[in-house]
């Protein structure tokens, strides 16, 4: 039987990704800015800790709008699944070359001041403190929207703000703590916030090389692409699924479905296709390969179960 082509859907309409993305922009700019005149005005070494978290929350954000423009360029001889996966690599450029620069130095000169506490005049505290509340509050907004969401992006994201949340509450603490006359206080919690920047760039390593180096849907999608495939008549079995992602929530599938062997070629075809349109309408697959089998066909001898 024939190997039906690989059929490219057309490209999907823009979301409200990107609009997302320049909001997440202009948001962490303006608390940029924000922190670092607040560091300037208070001493108040957290505010300069969070201040660089804060930008490498930025760079993220800028790196992923960018990679979104160049995501959407069509497939071509040379990239023959598209560019979906410039933006897993413009989060590692991120995660590997920004974030975690930003950290490891961020940790070092906090244990610097830990070990040999400078001489600092705190000044205007009750600014410091203003400021990293109202960064909290614009953090928790978010964190309601996407606390009832379930796909793997806005996930992730919720999982992002909850650690800026923490570090934000480390500074504040630290911060009044050194209030109350405990100026070690304050690089303690600088190094907290250099911690959670350092989590936040090897989390963001890991997930994105995973991508990259061709991880495979979870155990859920292979079983409803199974029920798809099982519920499109005559097929009568599957094997050999393979499948992996191409880019974000873009998926690349093979599947071979079993047919009565009397079948015709074109009889055959008329299946694949059947199989195919199905998969694609009801899932994030955008490229399918379906082979047409004889019922009985062995698997290839590493199918995974």
């Amino acid at each position: 039987m024939p190997i039906v082509p690989p059929r490219v859907r057309r490209p999907r309409r823009r979301s409200g990704g990107e609009a997302g993305l320049w909001a997440a922009l202009g948001g962490y700019g303006c608390l940029v800015v924000l922190k670092l005149v607040a560091w300037w005005l208070t001493g108040v070494f957290a505010l300069l800790a969070e201040a660089l978290h804060t930008l490498s929350d930025f760079a993220i954000s800028a790196f992923l709008l960018v990679a979104t423009y160049l995501s959407r360029r069509p497939a071509d001889a040379a990239y023959r699944y598209g560019y979906g996966r410039v933006q897993h690599v413009a989060a590692l450029v991120a995660a590997t070359v920004f974030i975690s620069f930003t950290g490891f130095r961020l940790v070092e000169a906090s244990v610097i001041r830990l070990l040999h506490p400078p001489a600092v005049s705190y000044e205007r505290l009750g600014v410091a403190v203003a400021v990293l509340v109202f960064s909290m509050l614009a953090g928790a907004l978010p964190i309601v929207v996407l606390r009832g969401e379930r796909g793997p992006t806005a996930r992730a994201q919720f999982l992002e703000l909850l650690n800026d949340e923490a570090a934000l509450g480390a500074a504040l603490v630290g911060t009044l703590l050194v209030a109350r006359g405990y100026p070690l206080a304050d690089a303690l919690a600088s190094l907290v916030v250099g911690l959670f920047i350092i989590l936040n760039a090897v989390g963001l390593l890991r997930e994105n090389a995973r991508v990259l180096i061709g991880r495979a849907p979870s155990r859920e999608f292979f079983a409803s692409i199974q029920d798809i495939a099982l519920g499109t008549p005559p097929v009568k079995a599957v094997h050999d699924l393979r499948a992996q992602y191409v880019g974000p929530e873009r998926i690349h599938l093979s599947i071979h479905v079993e047919v009565d062997p009397q079948m015709t070629v074109a009889e055959g075809e008329d299946i694949a296709s059947a199989v195919r349109e199905a998969i694609l309408a009801g899932t994030q697959v955008e490229y399918c390969v379906v082979h047409v089998d004889p019922l009985g066909a062995p698997p290839e001898p590493d199918e995974f179960k």
